[in-house]
């Protein structure tokens, strides 16, 4: 190298060689996720599955983000859960029935409206409101792809 100025061209060169390598170790990872998910999903009919997909790979804020999710809505007319993702619902499950059949943590609570006691026990055997079994998919291809994740991004670091 004869100068500085062409020192930090190549070196700039490497960098961005190796950040387009952990982008893709990155998507590599979350396209097995993906199918992982998919292949869990609770159901394989109506649109829920087709809703499952893949974004784009971002690199921004020195942070590569790619996100596997369902779009799909809750929608209905009760506007407080019109806006809420149903693969929130089939992941953790809903009222007591899905407090105690998750088993991951997620930090949303089950409980907000109001108890879940004799009265709401009761009132599930009239009108079946006991809440939805949780039915995990997304977590558990997560889970199932670490060590996927970390083989990729050690490939994507190795010296050529």
């Amino acid at each position: 190298m004869r100068d500085i100025s062409e020192m930090a061209t190549v070196l700039t060169n490497k960098l961005e060689q190796k950040l387009e390598k952990l982008k893709e170790a990155q998507r590599e990872t979350a396209k097995a996720i993906l199918e992982d998910t998919v292949n869990n999903a609770p159901t394989n009919s109506g649109g829920y599955i087709s809703s499952i997909q893949l974004s784009d790979t971002e690199f921004k804020s020195d942070v590569i983000k790619t996100s596997v999710f369902s779009d799909l809505l809750v929608g209905g007319t009760i506007p407080k859960w019109q806006n809420v993702p149903l693969a929130a619902f089939m992941e953790w499950g809903t009222g007591p029935l899905g407090e105690s059949t998750n088993s991951y943590d997620h930090g949303y609570p089950y409980t907000t409206d109001a108890p879940w006691n004799f009265i709401a026990q009761m009132q599930y055997e009239q009108m079946g409101t006991w809440g939805m079994e949780a039915r995990p998919h997304f977590y558990p291809a997560l889970q199932k792809n670490v060590a996927l994740y970390k083989d990729n991004i050690r490939k994507a670091l190795k010296e050529e």
